[in-house]
């Protein structure tokens, strides 16, 4: 009995190991050979990152001024030689005072004129002008001294007027005038003005008052 169970056991045994090699190849067939053909998948390829360096335009050319030919020039018998153009110069300035010259004030031939410009100049408190019609040795002292007659006729606040003006005379013109002094004082004055020659010019000589002022 013990022979029989061996042998029992040894065939069963035998038996599991065949049917474990039957199926033992198909178990190591991969399932994706079982599913149906192989499909081949393209790999994506990467686009090249965009380049950060801006492209700059060309640069214009750059011009070329037309440089002077150095053929010579060549002068055929009887043309005459062409003469280089000449070189355009800036014009010089020309001096104001020497475009425009001052203008000497005509010095009055008559009494009656150059009494006029003197009472004049008087009303414009111009000293230096009205001492121009007086003779060349009163000129500038006395009561002929400029800065005395400057600040006097510049107070005031009606200028010296000549009213009238009129020949008395062969050398001597009668005057009338008014002015308004800056204190306030009238004046409607009365004159007679004693005139010399000199070079040909009438000058006053003196002033001789007829009234107060």
């Amino acid at each position: 009995m013990r022979r029989l169970g061996l042998a029992a056991a040894t065939g069963a045994c035998l038996l599991a190991g065949a049917a474990a090699a039957q199926t033992a190849p198909e178990a190591a067939i991969p399932q994706a050979a079982t599913s149906g053909p192989l499909r081949l998948v393209p790999k994506p390829v990467a686009s090249p990152a965009p380049s950060s360096t801006v492209e700059q335009p060309p640069a214009p050319p750059i011009p070329v001024p037309p440089q002077p030919s150095s053929a010579a020039t060549v002068v055929r018998p009887g043309q005459p030689a062409a003469n280089p153009a000449s070189i355009p110069q800036p014009a010089a300035s020309a001096d104001p005072a020497q475009t425009h010259p001052p203008t000497p004030r005509p010095q009055p031939t008559d009494g009656v004129a150059a009494v006029r410009a003197f009472y004049d100049a008087l009303g414009q408190a111009d000293a230096a002008r009205a001492n121009t019609y007086v003779i060349p040795e009163k000129r500038g002292s006395g009561a002929y001294d400029i800065a005395s007659m400057t600040r006097f006729y510049g107070n005031m606040s009606v200028p010296v007027r000549l009213l009238a003006a009129e020949a008395a005379g062969r050398d001597t013109v009668r005057v009338r005038y008014h002015y308004v002094y800056v204190n306030g004082r009238s004046c409607d004055g009365a004159a007679e003005v004693a005139l010399a020659e000199r070079d040909g010019l009438a000058l006053i000589e003196r002033i001789k008052a007829l009234n107060d002022c």
